[in-house]
């Protein structure tokens, strides 16, 4: 029997914040608030969801391709600092990939223990290519 993925959209907030000098909190939500406000709103990665959701009946539901597997996302905030060094790592690993065996401590880590096979090649490219966005 066929095996269908089906997506849906939750009503949610995203949280943004941006720095404004001001005397007082209500003057600083003025200013921010102001149609002739230009600062930066920075993501904070903070994600309040709600109970209602919807399944485009256009898009929301399609065939599992052969050996897809579907996992959560796992969120985590990090700062420009960190993104870097992850970056570095994930070079750092597909070096090691390509040279020859991976050390067995790294390969543990590297499949959560043998949970999983690990990523490819192509996959920690892709993995880079959705940091640097």
């Amino acid at each position: 029997m066929p095996r269908y993925v089906v997506s849906k959209g939750h009503d949610a907030f995203a949280y943004y914040e941006t720095v404004v000098e001001a005397d007082t909190p209500e003057q600083a939500r003025r200013l921010a608030t102001s149609h002739n406000y230009d600062g930066e709103w920075l993501a904070t990665g903070y994600v309040q969801e709600f109970d209602d959701y919807e399944i485009d009946e256009h898009s929301g539901v399609r065939l599992l391709e052969p050996r897809e597997t579907i996992e959560a996302f796992q969120t985590i905030t990090v700062t420009a600092r960190e993104r870097d060094a992850v970056l570095a790592g994930l070079s750092t690993l597909q070096l090691a990939l390509i040279n020859g065996p991976l050390d067995p401590v790294f390969m543990d880590d590297l499949t959560n223990n043998g949970a999983h096979a690990g990523l490819e090649l192509h996959e920690i490219d892709e993995l880079r290519r959705r940091f640097k966005v």
